[in-house]
This record gives structure tokens, sequence and C-alpha cells, in this order.
């Protein structure tokens, strides 16, 4: 009901009609009606995008991405399967059959596999399924899965801070036991727009067939079907064919009002796009779409390969994505438009396959830095010390007594 009512009060909410003149739009000024904003392409990580990107903000639902990050990586090393059954607790279905927290009914004797309560929780975003999935993924220790959202922040260096792998905050969670020990009682995942964009990101590099059920407005499971919130979905209120758009994550929560991930494409590429904090976030996410499709031009560029030093080692370098496609805003002029790499890597061994560079696309009128690189073809150690280096020695020490003798004598 609590969605309903929100879709319903969306489409009655007047949509952003105005937009920054032509000069503001150059700098992508902020739309007043969300309280961040950020966009990028999903394979190089260029920033299209930046409103208030970088301040930590409640993300409700959104939280789920990471949740879900973690299960595909769980699947992918072995450690669970698409088709292993995973036990609900009493507290999680009792959690799902709560009217304002449950939208995927557990039943009490049913055994459902971690495809389904992904499924619930992506689509239907069934907060008793992430938290099932995170038990899942850590034998059942709900603490150490936040822990463990919490450490892959960190390796990403993203501004975040869950305590929850549903989204919802402490004041709900104390209630089924959920609390996490030393947070306290209105606690809630804080994360930045940029960060939960680049969780997204990963997502979908992770598992690409991820947008096949994000795209679904309903999907069945068993004798229930699941009911997505994104009205930006085809039938949705806010649909837009021109948009080719195919997910990816809707969130909702009185603190956080309306929080929306989006996956779309434009030119053959995949752009993720976030706005926190809206109270007309379907509306607002197709401003930011015309606008950026006003603003922006789309050029592809080749990247060669390119040699090193290191250490007085050579390494040789790939690039990670040869044919790579560079955004910049329409008055720039797309002839200065150039690609550099600054060589990140200083210690040896380098291996083969890691990141050596950082690639920066200049003159765009766009942040310059990407998550582009240049990777070594192949792994580069450290020289051997030769056996005879002390004898080399030595014998280098008698010369120069001998020289200097003679340099003294004469």
């Amino acid at each position: 009901m609590l969605i309903a009512i929100s879709c319903a009060a969306l489409v009655f909410t007047p949509t952003l009609t105005s937009y920054a003149k032509t000069k503001k739009d150059t700098k992508m000024s902020s739309y007043k009606k969300v309280k961040a904003a950020y966009v990028m392409d999903a394979k190089s990580g260029q920033t299209l995008y930046d409103d208030r990107g970088d301040k930590e903000l409640p993300i409700a639902s959104l939280s789920k991405m990471m949740t879900l990050y973690l299960t595909t990586q769980a699947i992918k090393q072995h450690q669970l399967k698409w088709s292993d059954k995973v036990s609900v607790n009493k507290q999680l279905i009792k959690m799902s059959k709560n009217y304002a927290l449950g939208t995927f009914k557990i039943n009490r004797s049913k055994q459902y596999t971690v495809k389904q309560l992904y499924q619930a929780a992506l689509i239907a975003s069934s907060n008793s399924a992430a938290i099932a999935l995170g038990e899942a993924v850590t034998g059942g220790d709900n603490a150490k899965f936040i822990a463990k959202m919490n450490q892959q922040a960190k390796a990403w260096h993203l501004d975040a801070n869950f305590i929850s792998s549903s989204g919802l905050d402490n004041s709900d969670l104390h209630h089924y036991g959920y609390q996490i020990k030393g947070t306290t009682a209105n606690q809630q995942n804080l994360v930045s727009a940029k960060a939960i964009t680049v969780v997204a990101q990963h997502l979908v590099d992770a598992f690409p067939q991820i947008t096949k059920w994000s795209s679904k407005a309903t999907y069945d499971i068993g004798n229930q079907t699941l009911i997505n919130a994104n009205s930006m979905l085809k039938t949705g209120a806010f649909y837009r064919k021109s948009n080719h758009l195919d997910g990816l994550k809707t969130g909702y929560t009185e603190k956080a009002h309306l929080c929306l991930t989006i996956t779309y494409w434009r030119h053959g590429r995949q752009l993720v796009a976030t706005i926190l904090g809206s109270d007309t976030t379907f509306s607002a996410m197709n401003g930011i779409i015309t606008h950026l499709d006003k603003v922006l031009n789309y050029k592809t560029m080749t990247e060669k390969k390119q040699t090193y030093r290191v250490k007085h080692q050579t390494v040789k370098t790939t690039p990670t994505e040869t044919k790579t496609g560079v955004w910049y805003l329409k008055n720039q002029d797309p002839a200065k438009i150039s690609i550099t790499n600054k060589l990140t890597t200083t210690t040896l061994p380098v291996k083969k396959g890691s990141l050596v560079t950082q690639t920066s696309f200049n003159h765009t009128g766009l942040p310059a830095a990407t998550d582009l690189g240049q990777t070594a073809t192949k792994t580069v150690t450290k020289p051997k010390k030769s056996s005879n280096t002390h004898n080399v020695s030595g014998i280098n020490q008698f010369f120069n007594s001998i020289k200097d003798f003679f340099t003294h004598l004469f």
C-alpha cells in the first residue's frame, strides 16, 4: 500500500519543467528537488553528472544492491548455487507478513532457492529475502554479512556506512532482532549517490543478466506475483521508450524519501544514474536524462598499447578498453579531446593483468579521471641478484686500490 500511495502521489506531482540555461548547463547545475544525483558510464566510469554526489545520505532499499553483489560473488566463487535451498527463520517470516515491511510473503513450511530470494529482493524489494540472502552468504551470521558489506565498500574507497543488508532502519530492525550491536536506535545506512552508483556498476559488471529481471514490471514466483515499484519501466506512468532503460533498483523510507538507481543506454553504452532523497524521483530522473541528452556529445576513441619503466624494468601494457566511448560537453572542441595515462604502479613485481595506470579523458568539460587504465601484458619481477656479485665487488675494490696508489705516486 505504501508503494502504491507513493507512486500515485508521483503521478500527480508536477514534473521538472525548467532547466538551467545553456551557460549553467555546461556546469551541470543542480536540480533543486533532489538531495543528490550522480550519473556515470558503466564501462569507463566517466562521470557525466554530479550533484552533491559525495554527500552521505539514507539510501533505503538501494542498499540491497550491495547485498545482491556479494551474493553474486558467493555464487561465482562456488560458495552458493542458484538452486541451493535457503531456510528462512521465524523472525524474517514474521517480517515478510508485516503489511508495511513485507512485499513477498514467505511461507513457514517452504524453503526458497537462492535464485527466488534474489529475484524477490531485486524486483519486489523484499526485506526478508535480502536479509536471508546475507545470512546464506555468511552461514547464518547477519552481523558478519554487514561487516562484509562495509569491507567491500572500503575496498572500493566508497563513502558508505552499512548497518543493514535490506536498507531498513534500526527503528524497524530492532523489532525482529536485527539491530547490529553498537549501533544506535535510529541508525540507518548512509551512502553517497556516487558510492551506490559504483556499487550498481560493479553489480551489472559481475552479473550482466540481472537486467533481465530488473526490467520486469511483474514477475511470478510460485503463486505470488512480484511487483516492481519502478514506474519508469514499460507500463509505468513515467515510461519513455526513448530512454532504453533496463532497471535497476528502487528504494523508499520516510527518512530517505524516494531513491532510485537505473541503468539505461545511449550510443551503445550502458549508463548508471542515481537520485537520492526526492519526492518526484521518476520525473526528476527523466529530467536529468533529458538534460544530459541536450548538453552531451559522444565520440569513440582508440587507445594504443604502451610501455613503461618500473624500477628500471620494462612493463608492457594494453588498455582495458581499446575502443572506448568518451562523453563531452557540446561546447567543447572534439578535436582537442585526448586520452592520457598516469603510471600508478611504482613497485615490483607487476602481475599480468594488474592495473598499471590511471586513464584520463582530457578537454571534455567533464571530470577527467575514469575507471580505465592500462594493464600489464605479462608478469614482471625484480631482477635476480648475481651469485658473483660479491666476487666482482672485491675485484673492483682491488683494482681501485692499485689505481689510487699510482694516482698518488705520480
